[in-house]
């Protein structure tokens, strides 16, 4: 029997226009993007703002130098400009104040002090023949990085300073010598072209695979709990009398992946939006845009096959299974193909040409999501985009037809949920 077309764009509409008039797509639609601006933006712009008073700390000085000179000291600031690290390091200069104990002052009681709350800190300074000098940090709070971003900048100038006193060394040449070299990242792309790098050469194919994590995950498992549904409320009964199985669950998996597309259209519209709307953002370090359209292009596709691979399994296991607990045991396994080259993030994005990375690029079950992060970081060639594309496509059409084999089968059968040996049976006849 041929595949009616009309059958398969009928369910489509449906299940397409089904959620899309919910108010909850509304709702998440509009919602999601705000939240995770937010997400995005405060934590930064809360990490660089002051919103309280300094931490006051007292220098509890054990070795005759180091406290003055720790009190006293204050590093040269960089030219601070818009950009959000410059920001960070002049808010991190004014995070504390530093005040010298007074003499004779017992560490216990300064200790007691901080545990009733009527003292933030105390930094306890130390020296023997060993160690020229030792810093020890007493504090109710001690999660602060910019503490002791302050207290580690502060300790070094002192330290240097009092090395070139015991030295001898003229202060004025000293200075001279101690500025520091920071490296110009400069990406080179495809031709001898270059280009300003910026954290965003980090951030974007991160970014680009989360989508799809994300994407495949919940409208995955939006069509298994569909599925599942459908079958237990005897509805399907009556769906599969209209069209054939393989119709309804390739219309279904249409009809999601579409309304995946249209909502992520939104959300990446709206956070494009929001990232250019950012005082706070990295477009002084960049020049153009940070998302090629080659990323965007790839990013459709993989979503798209990908998503027809993993969502044919997923509508395979609601067909199969008979409760949600059985669903949740099997789903788990079927999720590590995303998983995997998720956690393996860090290693792809530092060696992207290593030959295990080109492999999961390659494999169908981990290229969505490995070869965005590729072609984020590297220029990847052109075949290797090629059959990586075309071994996803053959696997999602083999993964398609086996798992229309299961669900042509399983959706009509209710009672107890089928064996392995079982289901694989299903799949050869």
């Amino acid at each position: 029997m041929r595949t009616n077309w009309g059958n398969i764009y009928a369910v489509v509409r449906r299940e397409f226009l089904d959620r899309v008039r919910k108010k909850s797509f509304l709702v998440s639609t509009l919602i999601t993007p705000v939240v995770f601006g937010a997400l995005m933006i405060l934590p930064g712009l809360l990490s660089v703002m002051q919103t309280g008073k300094p931490t006051q700390v007292l220098v509890v000085d054990k070795t005759g130098w180091a406290g003055p000179a720790v009190v006293a000291a204050a590093p040269a600031p960089r030219p601070a400009g818009n950009s959000l690290e410059g920001k960070a390091e002049e808010s991190a200069m004014k995070a504390a104040t530093l005040k010298m104990a007074p003499a004779g002052e017992d560490l216990e009681a300064i200790k007691r002090d901080i545990g009733d709350g009527k003292v933030d800190g105390a930094l306890l300074l130390e020296g023997d023949g060993k160690t020229e000098l030792k810093a020890t940090y007493f504090g109710q709070n001690i999660s602060n990085p910019q503490l002791f971003q302050f207290l580690d900048s502060r300790l070094n100038v002192a330290l240097v300073e009092h090395r070139l006193d015991k030295l001898g060394l003229d202060r004025a040449i000293a200075d001279k010598l101690k500025g520091r070299v920071e490296v110009d990242p400069v990406k080179v792309e495809k031709g001898g072209k270059t280009r300003k790098g910026s954290i965003m050469d980090f951030v974007v194919p991160i970014a680009l695979a989360l989508v799809i994590y994300m994407m495949i995950l919940m409208y995955g498992t939006a069509i298994m709990n569909g599925v599942l549904e459908e079958k237990n409320s005897k509805v399907v009964e009556v769906i599969i009398s209209a069209v054939r199985p393989f119709e309804l669950m390739m219309g279904k998996i249409v009809g999601i992946a579409s309304v995946g597309l249209l909502q992520y259209g939104i959300w990446f519209v709206a956070g494009a939006a929001v990232f250019m709307a950012n005082p706070m953002n990295f477009q002084s370090h960049m020049d153009g845009s940070p998302v090629k359209l080659l990323q965007l292009v790839l990013l459709v596709l993989y979503f798209l096959l990908g998503f027809i691979f993993y969502s044919s399994l997923y509508a395979a296991i609601g067909a199969a299974c008979t409760s949600q607990q059985e669903t949740q045991q099997w789903q788990m396994p079927i999720a590590f193909g995303l998983i995997v080259p998720f956690m393996l993030m860090m290693p792809t994005l530092m060696t992207p040409n290593a030959s295990w990375v080109v492999a999961l690029s390659l494999f169908p079950v981990t290229s969505p999501i490995t070869m965005l992060l590729r072609v984020g970081a590297v220029e990847v060639p052109l075949w290797q985009i090629a059959a990586s594309l075309g071994l996803l496509a053959l696997g999602t059409v083999c993964v398609a037809w086996a798992a229309a084999k299961v669900y042509r089968v399983g959706i009509l059968m209710t009672g107890k949920r089928p064996s392995i040996p079982e289901i694989l049976r299903w799949i050869r006849q």
